[in-house]
């Protein structure tokens, strides 16, 4: 495993952004150029500089229009292998996600940054509008309030006008398709692996959100409209099969995070070269699982993360 780094930002630049803003772009992904452009257009359509970090896998390269940093993986990547990767390469004092088919409000990233500020919250979700096609990815909207919209509890989503996700509101209990959280606080490091590490496919930032719930970490919602969400069965990550849950409970989540390898360069322990699953063994072998240690020690240290010096912490 390698990868290559393109258009990478400053760290000592003047006027550096607060916030990074990553999206993984999937190699497998239909129609993923346009989508990048629009995605791209979204998020310089910001009404406060955002940094983006754009996650290619499998070898794939970005476009010759896409004046952004980005990074290319020579080997596919699951989702949060692409997110983790991102919080490893995030040099800001925020950061969020934003899904290839998702679109922020022009001021939703500065009305979460502030609310972040002025609660001293570590993680701020908003409302999102469901979108049932793609007529969303080129509009420009500001964070709008709730009066015309409506919640239903269906999963998946069944298609309807004026249709709220849920998460700004807590109707639905999750926080967001795309969440802003405090790196500075948290550590760059993001769920990857399961205590087994078999990789985690489908319920990543639901065990993030436990995982500093657990530990007292503040949360605020915003019950605002800050973004579109597409919603599409056939398609997306979050309604394919997995047994993430029979894995969540048997093995709890494993401490070690493709941050870990991203962060040391050494990627010789990473599950994606085994055929099949492999549990860590006692002790710190190498530089990931010494990396591993550290950043466990980190956590406990700040509340975060594991609370005993184990390769997994189970999460209920």
């Amino acid at each position: 495993m390698q990868f290559r780094s393109f258009n990478a930002p400053d760290p000592n630049a003047p006027d550096r952004p607060l916030v990074t803003v990553f999206c993984a772009v999937w190699h497998k992904q239909p129609n993923k150029l346009e989508l990048l452009r629009s995605h791209w257009a979204n998020l310089k359509a910001q009404s406060i500089p955002v940094e983006p970090c754009y996650i290619f896998d499998n070898g794939d390269v970005a476009p010759d229009w896409l004046e952004a940093p980005w990074y290319s993986f020579d080997a596919p990547l699951t989702i949060y292998e692409a997110w983790s990767a991102a919080t490893a390469l995030a040099q800001t004092n925020y950061i969020m996600n934003l899904n290839m088919d998702d679109r922020l409000a022009t001021n939703a990233v500065q009305a979460m940054v502030a609310t972040a500020a002025a609660t001293k919250s570590t993680l701020v979700g908003g409302e999102w509008l469901v979108s049932f096609d793609e007529s969303h990815l080129e509009q420009k909207f500001v964070v709008e309030d709730l009066w015309k919209t409506s919640f239903v509890a269906d999963w998946p989503p069944k298609a309807q006008a004026d249709l709220r996700l849920g998460s700004g509101t807590a109707e639905r209990g999750t926080y967001g398709p795309a969440t802003l959280w405090n790196l500075k606080q948290v550590g760059q490091w993001y769920p990857s692996y399961f205590g087994n590490q078999t990789p985690i496919k489908s319920i990543g930032d639901s065990i993030f959100w436990q995982m500093l719930s657990k530990n007292n970490c503040k949360f605020t919602r915003i019950p605002m409209i800050v973004g579109r969400y597409y919603s599409d069965e056939d398609s997306q990550a979050e309604f394919r099969p997995h047994q993430d849950n029979d894995h969540l409970r048997a093995h709890g989540v494993s401490l070690v995070s493709f941050a870990n390898f991203v962060l040391s360069g050494d990627f010789s322990k990473w599950p994606g070269l085994e055929s099949e699953p492999v549990v860590p063994e006692g002790g710190p072998r190498n530089r990931i699982e010494q990396a591993s240690d550290k950043l466990a020690a980190q956590f406990r240290a700040m509340g975060l993360g594991a609370q005993r010096p184990s390769q997994s912490v189970a999460v209920q």
